[in-house]
């Protein structure tokens, strides 16, 4: 499988590294906030035999350095729909990446044929976590804050690769360091910049979505994330809810097999013969 790589550039002078491969109908693959575009690496190849996936580091993971000033996220999906020339596509987004393909459909239904949202926070909808889960992510802030990094990863490890209702030793190894290794090339330093994405709201967007939508998420992921998940369900009448059973908030990761079925099964019935043109 040939791998092709595109520079994209950003506003604000950013340069992205987006790879693609194979063809077909096209699908960004978006990756989660706690890890980087390798986290696709599971599907990549699978996904390629007859479809065109696309995938980066968003600004600030990975590669890719964020710059000072303004910038969206969602603008970016956009930049790079163009300079690929894909006038429509399917957006595959993980955790905080799903808020944004989420943005980019409500406000340009055009572009997205269809969603699919993994371990996704809902836009203006706030579940509620038990004290304990709570209490890890004021450790991890607190963790930032003392600029005790190891101490910061250490503790978004256990709440986002392993979960908060598991162990370290009850998950599998492989998964687990491949996933850490990840993690800690996820976040790089702001340099002043400034997401625009923070600022929107999103109030009555998801419920306005007429394009299919599929919501995965791990039964071991977050409760916040889990209950996000099934309010979609709740809101958005024939959107298409699976929960996997064992995986936290990669499930593609900790459960490829499991992932790559429903997926597949899921974009078989919603119209494979939507082509980016």
């Amino acid at each position: 499988m040939q791998t092709t790589v595109h520079e994209v550039e950003l506003r604000g002078g950013v340069r992205l590294t987006v790879e693609e491969a194979g063809r077909g109908p096209a699908l960004l693959l978006m990756h989660a906030g706690v890890s980087e575009r390798h986290m696709w690496d599971p599907q990549w190849e699978d996904l390629a035999a007859d479809h065109r996936v696309v995938r980066w580091d968003w600004r600030g993971f990975g590669d890719t350095p964020h710059v000072s000033g303004p910038f969206s996220y969602s603008e970016d999906v956009l930049r790079v729909m163009d300079a690929l020339d894909i006038t429509r596509g399917t957006l595959v987004g993980c955790s905080f990446a799903g808020f944004v393909a989420i943005k980019v459909a409500a406000e340009h239904p055009e572009r997205v044929a269809r969603l699919v949202l993994v371990g996704s926070g809902l836009p203006g909808y706030e579940a509620k976590n038990p004290p304990e889960v709570e209490r890890l992510f004021a450790e991890e802030e607190a963790a930032f804050a003392r600029e005790d990094v190891d101490r910061a990863l250490a503790v978004l490890e256990q709440l986002w690769l392993v979960g908060p209702a598991r162990r370290a030793e009850d998950v599998d190894p492989t998964y687990l360091q491949q996933a850490r290794e990840l993690l800690r090339r996820a976040d790089r330093p702001d340099n002043g910049a400034v997401s625009e994405d923070s600022s929107w709201s999103g109030e009555g967007a998801f419920e306005s979505l007429k394009m299919p939508v599929l919501a995965m998420v791990g039964d071991q992921d977050v409760p916040d994330a889990v209950a996000s998940a099934h309010e979609m369900a709740r809101r958005l009448p024939g959107l298409t809810l699976r929960v996997v059973a064992g995986a936290a908030h990669l499930p593609n990761m900790e459960r490829p097999a499991e992932f790559g079925a429903v997926l597949r099964e899921w974009l078989a019935t919603t119209g494979e013969d939507v082509r980016d043109e």
